[in-house]
């Protein structure tokens, strides 16, 4: 079998202005990576530019950043889509100011390998270059390119350009594969028109592969598109490999509808939002603290964005120190967790300090929920899905939403299902709950039952609305009605027209002999009233007899029907409506039919019995009405009128 090639390597080429990164980019590769005619006419670049460079050890894709300071954004763009930096560095005049800046950056966004290269090295004399070496050891000092090689090079004589080849090709082998996403992720860095071709975009593919003659949408706006066609380094292909450069012919939409800055994405992988929840770092020399309702310049990616901050867990963020915050936006932001992320100051523009999107789609905060968000954000930092889990079945009372959890995690959300169905219960198709949530949950339900059974000792059974009420203050209904399910499958509960018990409850058993007394009463009562019952606030004159009458129509001795014309309650016995049946049958034998006068002249009673009387029997099928008629029905057809023999 083949071994697959390895994933191209996004480098990106910093430092400061003029010190030669533009020729050295051209030297390695041939490429003129100037493309804007003012590049060309000044000698400067103010856009990011491209190259490539095929190498055994994967594909070099060059991001070769202005180095002046009016042109930072284009910089992050570059940082952006890379995985290692080449940092340039002028032989004649050493460090510049944008040089620490460009450094400062990568750092901020998360770059952690590269290279030094020192241009016009031919300009460099033997002993010069010895007392550079040390100058740049102090600079990098540090820095995460303090261990970097350092290689001299000219693009002018070609000295250690093959050298610096080399090196370029020993770091794409020991930089870490791009980071794995639940979805293609690519932040627009170009967008043009081609005759023939029509709206194309451009930019450093992350996440997944990108395939030729798929659907995706653009972020923020939630248009779809249909990619017609891709090209790696100007050449067509089916596919598009992560790490890499990409251009895609987009169909659906005009060049005019796509912006700098947005994001082509797998449909539904990475939804806009207008609060991002992110962990903060500032810089030692930040001019001041952060605070909570500052406004910040972000850069991510592509694009630029103003937002508010709202520290979590701090009233403050002092230079050098770092927490977590929300940023909230004017307007919807396409980012994924664990994104980077640069904060400037707007005005006077300023690096204030750097970040990594923990949650893309942040709830509002609230001052009562705000410890266990922070509990949650510190576990999301980390990235690992069990204990993301874990933390969202604390806050959201045992119930873990697959969804978020492999929002935060940045993991495929069918790949987090399967894993949490290995060791989680499912209570639905994208919720699940640890098993000791589950047993814990069971035990509270036991509990909360128990405690109604002893407070109100004579009802047979407790409103499953009451008891899912009361456990909702601190446990998912999801979960609650999963072991709800589970206690009357084990025989632990019986649960009986919208009520719950324990198994082991009897509510006679608790009565004494005069309640006992009184209870025969009042069923008899109400036995001997057959049609024309007693009034039932007669019955249930005191708190006693009122609560052994809830228990004789818990039990289904007694029938508790309403009279909705004249507002009231009637009890009836159970024996007297199954008699009452019985005479309907014997006056109006099927397939007679009836009117309520006729019924009620049949059962020598009253309209205001008669009427809830006969919608109780049509609602358990015993009868059927048609307009104003009724019918008895057979026990075999009560769910419908009888077949006509053939």
């Amino acid at each position: 079998m083949t071994a697959a090639a390895p994933p191209p390597l996004g480098l990106a080429v910093i430092g400061h202005v003029n010190h030669g990164k533009t020729a050295l980019v051209r030297a390695l590769t041939g490429m003129e990576t100037d493309r804007l005619p003012e590049e060309k006419t000044r000698g400067l670049s103010i856009a990011l530019g491209f190259a490539f460079r095929e190498d055994p050890a994967g594909d070099i894709d060059f991001l070769d950043a202005p180095g002046h300071e009016d042109f930072i954004r284009a910089m992050v763009m570059g940082a952006a889509g890379a995985r290692a930096v080449l940092l340039v560095v002028s032989g004649v005049e050493g460090f510049g100011r944008q040089t620490r800046e460009h450094l400062r950056i990568a750092g901020l966004l998360g770059l952690r390998d590269g290279l030094v290269a020192v241009t016009k090295a031919d300009l460099v004399s033997p002993q010069a270059r010895d007392d550079l070496r040390v100058q740049l050891a102090a600079e990098l000092s540090g820095s995460f390119l303090a261990p970097a090689p350092i290689v001299f090079c000219s693009a002018v004589t070609g000295e250690g350009l093959k050298a610096l080849g080399r090196e370029i090709s020993a770091l794409a082998l020991r930089t870490p594969p791009p980071e794995p996403l639940p979805g293609v992720f690519l932040p627009l860095d170009r967008v043009f028109s081609l005759a023939g071709t029509g709206t194309v975009v451009t930019g450093s593919l992350q996440g997944a592969d990108l395939q030729a003659g798929t659907e995706a949408v653009l972020e923020p706006s939630g248009r779809r598109v249909h990619l017609r066609q891709l090209q790696v380094h100007g050449q067509a292909v089916a596919a598009a490999r992560a790490g890499g450069r990409v251009a895609a012919a987009l169909r659906g939409v005009a060049p005019e509808e796509v912006r700098v800055g947005d994001v082509l994405c797998t449909t539904g992988a990475f939804p806009s939002s207008q609060r991002i929840d992110a962990e903060l770092e500032l810089t030692p020399d930040a001019a001041r603290p952060l605070r909570s309702g500052d406004e910040v310049r972000v850069l991510w990616g592509a694009r630029q964005d103003l937002a508010r901050v709202r520290l979590i867990g701090a009233s403050a963020l002092e230079p050098g120190g770092s927490g977590l915050a929300q940023l909230r936006f004017a307007s919807p932001v396409p980012v994924h967790a664990g994104q980077r992320l640069l904060l400037r100051r707007p005005s006077p523009a300023a690096t204030l300090g750097g970040g990594r999107v923990l949650d893309p789609v942040a709830p509002v905060l609230r001052s009562r929920t705000l410890e266990a968000r922070r509990e949650l954000l510190a576990v999301a930092s980390e990235g690992r899905l069990e204990p993301i889990a874990e933390a969202l079945a604390r806050r959201d009372g045992g119930a873990v939403s697959a969804t978020e959890a492999a929002r935060l995690s940045r993991r495929p959300a069918e790949e987090v299902r399967s894993r949490l169905a290995r060791t989680f219960v499912r209570l639905d198709e994208d919720l699940f709950a640890p098993e000791s949530a589950v047993q814990s949950a069971m035990q509270a339900y036991l509990d909360r039952l128990g405690e109604a059974h002893h407070a109100h000792p004579m009802r047979a059974f407790v409103a499953l609305g009451a008891l899912r009420g009361g456990l909702s203050r601190t446990l998912s209904r999801e979960l609650i009605v999963h072991v709800e399910g589970r206690l009357a499958d084990s025989g632990e509960i019986r649960i009986e027209r919208g009520q719950a018990a324990l198994k082991g409850h009897d509510p006679f058993a608790t009565l004494s002999p005069d309640q006992r007394a009184r209870l025969g009463e009042i069923e008899s009562t109400c036995r001997e009233g057959g049609m024309t019952p007693p009034d039932a606030s007669v019955l249930a004159g005191d708190a006693d007899s009122a609560a052994l009458l809830g228990l004789l129509v818990e039990s289904g001795r007694l029938v508790s029907l309403r009279n909705h014309a004249l507002r009231q309650t009637l009890v009836f016995h159970r024996d007297a409506l199954d008699a009452a049946l019985r005479d309907l049958k014997a006056a109006f034998p099927p397939p007679a039919e009836f009117t309520t006068g006729e019924a009620r002249a049949a059962l020598s009673t009253s309209r205001k019995f008669i009427v809830p009387v006969l919608e109780f029997l049509d609602a358990r099928g015993d009868t059927v009405r048609r307009g104003d008629l009724r019918q008895v029905l057979h026990p075999r057809n009560r769910f419908g009128p009888e077949p006509v023999p053939h």
